[in-house]
C-alpha cells in the first residue's frame, strides 16, 4: 500500500466523517412538535360542542362522584362567574357539564398523556398558559413542575413554561385544581411543545464507522513514524 493511497483514504475518511457530522448537527438542530392538547378541543383542534366529554383529558382524583371531563355551556362561562370567554383555541372543561354548579371541598386532577417516543426527552420544551377556578398546580410525570396559578384569577391566562422532567415514551401531564369549599371548579389550558427528534441509527452507524477507521488509520501513520526512527 503506497503513501498516495493512504493519503486519498485519509482525505476520503475525513470527508465521510465532515459530512456525517453536519448531517447530524442539522437533525439535532430541527424540532418536532410534542403531540400536545388544549382543554375542550377534539382531535383536529376544533372547539368541542358543548357538555361534550374531553377525549383528551380525564379526571383522576376528585370527590365522588365526579369522574369525567366534560366541556361546559358557554352560558356557564358568561353568568356569575368572571371566567374567560372560551375560544378559539380552548374552552373550559370540568367535572359536569353545567360548569356553574357548585363543587364539594376537595382537589379535582385532570390528567392529559403525550408522547414523547423517537425524541430526545432532555431536550423538550412545553409552553402553557392556565386558567382555573381555583388554584391549578401542574405536576408531569407525578413530580411537581413549580406552577402554581393564583388564586381567584379567571379572567385571564398566565403563562408557564415546563424544560425538565420528560421521560421516553408516554408522559403523563397533570392539573390539579383545590376547591376550598362549594364553589364552581373548571379548567382551562393551551399549550404548544418541541424536541429534539432522535438521530437516525444510519447516520450514527455511518460516523462510528468513519471514526474507527481514521482512528485505526492514525495508528497505522504513528506505528510507521515510529519504526522509520
Amino acid at each position: 500500500m503506497n503513501e498516495t493511497y493512504l493519503n486519498n483514504s485519509f482525505r476520503n475518511l475525513i470527508a465521510i466523517i465532515g459530512a456525517s457530522l453536519l448531517l447530524v448537527s442539522q437533525v439535532e438542530a430541527s424540532t418536532m412538535a410534542i403531540p400536545l392538547f388544549n382543554t375542550g378541543v377534539n382531535g383536529s383542534g376544533g372547539l368541542l360542542a358543548n357538555t361534550t366529554i374531553d377525549p383528551h383529558y380525564s379526571v383522576i382524583a376528585a370527590p365522588n362522584p365526579y369522574n369525567t371531563a366534560y366541556t361546559g355551556t358557554g352560558s356557564d362561562t358568561t353568568g356569575p362567574m368572571p371566567w374567560l370567554d372560551d375560544g378559539p383555541n380552548s374552552r373550559w372543561i370540568g367535572v359536569t357539564p353545567w360548569m356553574a354548579e357548585w363543587r364539594p371541598t376537595g382537589t379535582y386532577t385532570f390528567r392529559t398523556t403525550f408522547d414523547l417516543s423517537g425524541m430526545i426527552p432532555g431536550s423538550a420544551t412545553i409552553n402553557l398558559s392556565i386558567v382555573a377556578d381555583n388554584t391549578c398546580d401542574v405536576y408531569l410525570n407525578g413530580v411537581h413542575t413549580g406552577i402554581t396559578t393564583p388564586f381567584e384569577k379567571f379572567d385571564s391566562f398566565s403563562n408557564y413554561s415546563i424544560s425538565s422532567g420528560f421521560i421516553n415514551g408516554v408522559n403523563t401531564l397533570d392539573f390539579s385544581i383545590y376547591e376550598p369549599g362549594s364553589t364552581p371548579c373548571g379548567l382551562r389550558v393551551e399549550m404548544t411543545g418541541y424536541a429534539t427528534p432522535v438521530p437516525e441509527p444510519t447516520v450514527l452507524g455511518l460516523t462510528a464507522l468513519a471514526t474507527f477507521f481514521l482512528v485505526a488509520r492514525r495508528g497505522k501513520k504513528s506505528r510507521q513514524l515510529f519504526e522509520q526512527r
